[in-house]
């Protein structure tokens, strides 16, 4: 079905009723519909309030946390295992300061300079922090890229798309999102100057819950919305 978005018959009426109307946003169709409607007062379309302007409802923080949460595990223990090498050398690191502290104690001996554990593990842990930023850009852009969700936000029914228009977003909205929402994690490895910017994933993913169109910081800056999905035409 290629029409503009819009009400129409209902395809989903039951058989032997008068068929209502349901909305089309473009692509497919909602879950907004009328059981009946006089045809010289058709209903009006949806309000852009708590959905983009051709009527698809907007995903609520909740659920776009949800999404969030099943992202950032998924990436985690990817990460793990691709940092193993890295991990390994911080775990053994803290395993020598341990035995060596215990041996003090046992010994008399005077204890490890427990200081000296960060200069072992301080390369490791970018190795980690790199490999999360890798991983998390290559999971992010190429499934927003190809489903326009990521696989949390499609557990939960949800997806991201431009807010004035429906379709596949383009690379350059993709990576605007990334870098507005995820960009600034790279601050982290900058001393003091990483303090401060790990405030702002906190406002950024708080920022839905005061927003009128439901969008965070990096929707604002690549003009999308998170949208629950419907049934397909």
């Amino acid at each position: 079905m290629s029409h503009p978005p819009g009400w129409y018959a209902d395809p989903q009426s039951p058989p032997g009723y008068a068929p209502g109307v349901r909305w089309w946003d473009g692509q497919q169709w909602t879950d907004l519909a009328h059981p009946s409607v006089n045809p010289t007062v058709p209903p009006q379309a949806p309000s852009s309030k708590h959905s983009t302007p051709d009527g698809e409802p907007l995903a609520g923080w909740g659920i776009r946390f949800g999404a969030y949460l099943i992202d950032a595990v998924i990436v985690s223990l990817v990460a793990a295992i691709v940092g193993a090498p890295f991990v390994a050398r911080i775990v053994n690191a803290y395993g020598d300061l341990f035995r060596d502290t215990i041996h003090a104690a046992e010994t008399g001996s005077a204890r490890p300079n427990q200081m000296d554990v960060y200069g072992e593990i301080w390369l490791p842990l970018i190795g980690i922090v790199l490999v999360s930023i890798v991983l998390n850009f290559i999971y992010q852009v190429g499934f927003l890229r190809w489903r326009a969700a990521t696989p949390g936000k499609l557990m939960l029914g949800l997806r991201v798309r431009l807010r004035e228009q429906p379709g596949p977003l383009a690379w350059d909205t993709i990576l605007r999102r990334w870098v507005s929402q995820f960009g600034p994690n790279l601050l982290s490895l900058v001393p003091f100057i990483g303090l401060i910017a790990g405030l702002y994933p906190w406002v950024d993913g708080l920022w839905p819950l005061w927003d009128e169109r439901r969008q965070a910081l990096h929707d604002k800056f690549a003009r999308t919305n998170v949208v629950r999905t419907r049934r397909n035409a």
